[in-house]
């Protein structure tokens, strides 16, 4: 047979050049296209994590949780005789530090109104409050979620330097200089922050423009954890509810 029927051996160099170019953009499109499919597939999971199924027993269990809450708030109010309360006599009873400890998610739709009145909307949120007739019917109803007693000059003062924030324009601002509170609180007589802790301890007459001015603590966990059960009250040997002088303890070990 005449060479020039002979079938080359290799392909011309250009052709070459050409096929493995075309090859390896293939495999980079298939590539692209796997990458794509494989985001697609990632965000899809994440949507259906967030749009968890909830079975029917869950909601069944919320309106029990809801119903039992509301059953215990009439229970309580029944009980809550107010005419027996007596004012207190003692300058640091006159003051309450209250502190909500638990309750995420609150189903009853009253206690959540009692808890974000009182500027409790989350856990660890903690508030100054006049130990008066209302609060502590307030209080009884809400008792499961918070924990609350007398504090200290010095639990108030620790509070103020390293929690302490001020509510401006509706926005939380740090306070950081009196001259802030000057500027709000002036009118009042009020020009630092010795003046705002003087006013807090002795539940003075503009305790509730102080309180106003002031946006709710935000506290932690304890350092060393709960140390009792928070879903039995203080009284015996649980955590939630009135602790009296010893609410001091547990907020600076909340700070």
């Amino acid at each position: 047979m005449s060479d020039k029927y002979a079938v080359p051996n290799k392909l011309p160099g250009k052709t070459v050049s050409v096929l493995a170019h075309r090859k390896r953009r293939i495999l980079q499109d298939k590539a692209t296209l796997e990458q794509k499919k494989a985001l697609k597939t990632k965000r899809v999971a994440g949507a259906k994590r967030h749009h968890k199924f909830r079975r029917p027993e869950s909601f069944v269990m919320n309106y029990l949780k809801a119903e039992r809450t509301a059953k215990r708030i009439k229970q309580t109010i029944r009980r809550t005789n107010i005419v027996d309360f007596k004012e207190p006599e003692k300058t640091n009873e006159k003051l309450l530090l209250v502190m909500r400890h638990a309750g995420k998610k609150v189903f009853d739709e009253t206690t959540n109104k009692i808890l974000n009145t009182l500027y409790l909307s989350t856990r660890h949120n903690a508030v100054f409050l006049r130990n008066d007739k209302e609060t502590q019917v307030l209080l009884k109803v809400i008792e499961p979620f918070v924990v609350y007693g007398y504090p200290t000059l010095s639990t108030i003062r620790e509070l103020l330097f390293k929690r302490g924030f001020a509510r401006v324009n509706s926005r939380k601002t740090p306070i950081q200089s009196n001259a802030l509170v000057e500027e709000h609180l002036g009118d009042k007589g009020i020009i630092c922050l010795e003046d705002i802790i003087h006013e807090i301890y002795t539940v003075g007459p503009n305790f509730d423009a102080v309180k106003s001015f002031l946006c709710s603590f935000m506290l932690s966990s304890p350092r060393d954890g709960w140390k009792n059960k928070v879903s039995v009250p203080y009284k015996r040997g649980g955590e939630y509810g009135d602790r009296g002088d010893a609410i001091n303890d547990l907020i600076m070990r909340c700070m």
